[in-house]
């Protein structure tokens, strides 16, 4: 290589150090933010205006909304029941009305089981979600998804209630819509 051919190569090395770490602060950032510790300095505004909530990351940049619920299963099933598929579908009503934000859906499952049979059944728990927005019209190029087997349980104690609560797939969206890059 020559001498020129080094320099490029440093040259691009640089710009992808640079990049990695410009998005790196700016994914810092965002997780770092708090729009509601900003103080309001006209009382008239803040009565006219409804507070938006500071959605909660979960996974990387992808946040919780409070117009999507989550999706809850039956003990050892990944097949959405009546109330499953409601549920399902009031989300992708919202999610219709929204810019085209990436959907991630996580699925997960209770503290019984292996490991490994808990993973898969998340696994199967989100794609299960996924197929269901998809054959109600959301593009599937939208989507990924993610099984977290026991990993994050819904509460505690485990009690048979809280068990069942851990049975489930939430859906996320990406902070950023589609539309705004």
């Amino acid at each position: 290589m020559n001498i020129r051919s080094h320099s490029v190569v440093l040259g691009l090395g640089l710009v992808g150090l640079l990049s990695y770490t410009a998005c790196t602060a700016e994914k810092a950032a965002m997780k770092d933010r708090d729009i509601s510790a900003v103080p309001v300095t006209n009382p008239e505004l803040a009565q006219n205006q409804a507070v938006q909530p500071v959605p909660k990351m979960v996974d990387g940049v992808f946040a919780t909304n409070d117009h999507l619920q989550p999706v809850y299963f039956e003990l050892n099933q990944s097949k959405l029941s009546g109330n499953a598929v409601e549920r399902v579908k009031s989300n992708a009503e919202w999610l219709n009305g929204q810019p085209p934000f990436l959907i991630r859906i996580v699925g997960y499952a209770d503290s019984r089981g292996s490991i490994k049979k808990n993973e898969r059944l998340a696994e199967r728990r989100a794609i299960a979600v996924r197929d269901a927005y998809v054959a109600l019209g959301l593009p599937k190029e939208r989507f990924s998804i993610a099984g977290r087997g026991a990993e994050e349980p819904a509460c505690s104690p485990t009690t048979e209630d809280c068990l069942s609560q851990s049975r489930r797939s939430d859906t996320l969206i990406e902070e950023k819509s589609l539309a705004s890059r």
